[in-house]
């Protein structure tokens, strides 16, 4: 095993070891674990579910869709840890967040999910070019069609089940690999900041939907950022099942709508304003940057709790 010194930000050095060089295992191990749930848990899904999603076999196609996160993303990340660090508690940290960390964490989530949904109001009023509209939209229609078949849900009880599938196992699975695994292994190579914007970006790439793209890597950055800050996974977990739920609760009380229109105005009677949307997705842009700031004020003591002592003294 290696010894790999890296200096956080407040100028401390600190060790850590590693089997083999962090970034080049962190992309291998991206590039194996994509491999091994898109293209094996993919393809035993659509064998099981013979090739299409459909109301006949949606309830088969969400088991295999969740068995395939715990098989093929949550096992080989653990085994990859093990593999890398010996020691997996460095990687998969789970201290207990104080509650001003835990509220303002949720707060934040929540008002980035509304900058989220103005930022695809605004996106989708963006003209594309003649010569490939038509092939953009059959695919938005292809991409949405599934994920709505998959989280649209008409009763409480199947409600619950497709929270467990669509919010709660995701949370885990790809907050333990993403936060967990992946982060510290960049955190290592290229530092505690560079790190997590890095890790947060490749989160937005790994989904695949160029039409949610930036909105998926803002909250990439965001769950990384947290457990930065945090140093720990239970808040980007609690993050992510908050963003995943909210979008299936949505689709359960509003419907398979096919509006873009924001959350906050579907109970409105008319279609709002572009100036009521612009003002209220600023005000959302506020709130969200007034959190980080004091977030980042109360985290502060969790990053650095030796200087802070030695202030004390």
């Amino acid at each position: 095993m290696s010894e790999i010194e890296i200096q956080n930000e407040s100028g401390i050095f600190q060790t850590a070891e590693t089997r083999y060089r962090p970034a080049k295992f962190a992309v291998l191990a991206l590039l194996g674990l994509f491999f091994l749930y898109q293209i094996v848990g993919g393809g035993l899904t659509l064998l099981v579910i013979g090739g299409k999603i459909d109301l006949d076999n949606v309830t088969i196609a969400r088991l295999a869709t969740m068995i395939s996160q715990f098989l093929f993303l949550l096992v080989p990340t653990v085994l990859l840890a093990k593999r890398q660090h010996g020691n997996i508690s460095e990687v998969f940290r789970w201290r207990i967040p104080s509650f001003s960390e835990a509220f303002l964490a949720i707060v934040g989530m929540i008002a980035l999910m509304q900058i989220g949904e103005f930022y695809l109001y605004f996106q989708g009023m963006i003209p594309l070019p003649e010569n490939i509209a038509p092939f953009l939209e059959k695919m938005k229609q292809m991409i949405e069609e599934a994920f709505k078949v998959l989280i649209v849900a008409h009763s409480v009880p199947e409600l619950i089940f497709v929270m467990a599938v669509a919010a709660l196992t995701p949370a885990i699975c790809e907050e333990m690999m993403f936060r967990g695994l992946i982060q510290r292994n960049f955190t290592i190579s290229h530092g505690s900041v560079k790190g997590f914007i890095l890790v947060g970006t490749i989160f937005g790439l790994y989904h695949m939907n160029p039409f949610w793209l930036i909105p998926l890597m803002s909250l990439g950055v965001y769950f990384s950022f947290i457990q930065y800050r945090s140093q720990t996974l239970i808040l980007p977990i609690v993050a992510h099942f908050i963003n995943n739920a909210a979008a299936t609760v949505g689709v359960y009380v509003y419907g398979n709508s096919e509006s873009s229109i924001p959350t906050v105005f579907m109970a409105e009677q008319s279609e709002p304003s572009i100036k009521m949307v612009l003002g209220t997705g600023i005000f959302f842009i506020i709130i969200f940057f007034l959190v980080i700031v004091q977030y980042i004020k109360v985290t502060e003591k969790v990053l650095h709790p030796q200087q802070l002592n030695e202030q004390s003294i």
